[in-house]
């Protein structure tokens, strides 16, 4: 019997992947929520990447309710924001993500202004700022991770959010497609 093709490549010349990257971010992160247990690896998993990026932590929500979670992609210019609730605080996570282009000077920055000027009469909202790289390239080649931090923004590679989940697939296809299988 023949494995089916894989979903992320077929003969395209483009993928486009950063939005592909927008999307899968954003739908892991809705599956945190707490109303989507009817696949518990699934909703472990997606905690678990929530908890990598926004405590550097990913057992950090193991025994936490997320709830409320609601996702924009392409807000303001700024790939991804996402709010969400866990003991009663809201969140909101800021992501950019970059797959071959590089940060142009000032970006983060200025994504960092748009989104702080937002929510300036939002202070029951703690902001969190993420940078994610699919690769390791850019990193080695450009010191990527120093000008990342300078701008105060969480630095990932999205090797190392598959790298810590464990080597059971949740068993939905769609996620373990991304996470476990596309490399």
């Amino acid at each position: 019997m023949q494995k089916h093709p894989l979903f992320f490549k077929d003969e395209s010349e483009s993928y486009k992947f950063e939005e592909t990257i927008d999307y899968f971010l954003s739908w892991t992160l809705r599956c945190a929520d707490e109303k989507y247990t009817d696949n518990p690896l699934l909703n472990k998993y997606s905690k678990m990447i929530l908890s990598k990026l926004l405590y550097d932590d990913e057992s950090r929500l193991e025994n936490k309710i997320v709830q409320n979670v609601q996702t924009w992609k392409q807000w303001a210019n700024i790939d991804l924001c996402v709010h969400f609730t866990i003991d009663n605080q809201n969140y909101a996570l800021i992501i950019e993500n970059k797959m071959y282009s590089s940060i142009r000077e000032g970006q983060l920055e200025k994504y960092m202004a748009i989104a702080n000027n937002f929510y300036k009469n939002k202070p029951e909202f703690k902001t969190t700022f993420v940078f994610i790289r699919p690769d390791y390239e850019h990193e080695t080649k450009f010191n990527e991770k120093g000008i990342v931090e300078k701008a105060e923004y969480k630095y990932y590679n999205l090797a190392q959010l598959q790298d810590l989940l464990p080597s059971e697939v949740s068993g939905n296809d769609i996620f373990d497609e991304f996470w476990f299988y596309w490399k």
